[in-house]
């Protein structure tokens, strides 16, 4: 009988565990909520005799809920070699820091770019390339900068 309520104990506490570590694991781009945003920094890589780009907006800016309904949407993408030409960090409620490493394009009508949670590497991911580079126009990112051409 003693055996059997130690197996049962145990039981409940491997239950008890695995449930806190699937919680801990929620997919990124469902936690992407904009009420739970508190800072998005767009940054771009310098390149020729350019500076590069970088700005940080407050979560409650209006014009991010374009962007982050296109992040969501992303689906899982190939692999891809190339470096990212830049980076969007979401700061959430509570620190997590969710990122996209932007990629060239090469794929006709498609972006493409790796998603992070903090500093690990999830998954290459692709959006629709027109609403997204329309979302990012909208917050006054530079359209001629060499992380958008096709």
């Amino acid at each position: 009988m003693k055996t059997e309520i130690h197996l049962l104990a145990l039981f409940f506490v491997s239950i008890a565990l695995c449930l806190t570590a699937a919680a801990g694991d929620q997919d990124p781009l469902a936690v992407l909520l904009i009420e739970d945003i508190e800072t998005v920094r767009i940054n771009l890589n310098p390149w020729g005799a350019s500076l590069g780009f970088e700005s940080e907006f407050d979560g409650d800016d209006p014009r991010l809920a374009p962007l982050i309904a296109v992040i969501r949407s992303a689906d899982r993408g190939g692999g891809h070699k190339c470096p990212n030409m830049g980076a969007i960090r979401l700061r959430m409620a509570g620190g997590r820091v969710i990122g996209l490493g932007l990629l060239p394009s090469h794929s006709k009508g498609l972006y493409g770019f790796r998603l992070y949670d903090g500093d690990v590497f999830l998954g290459a991911y692709v959006v629709h390339r027109l609403p997204f580079l329309s979302a990012l126009e909208e917050l006054g990112v530079p359209m001629d900068d060499p992380a958008f051409q096709e």
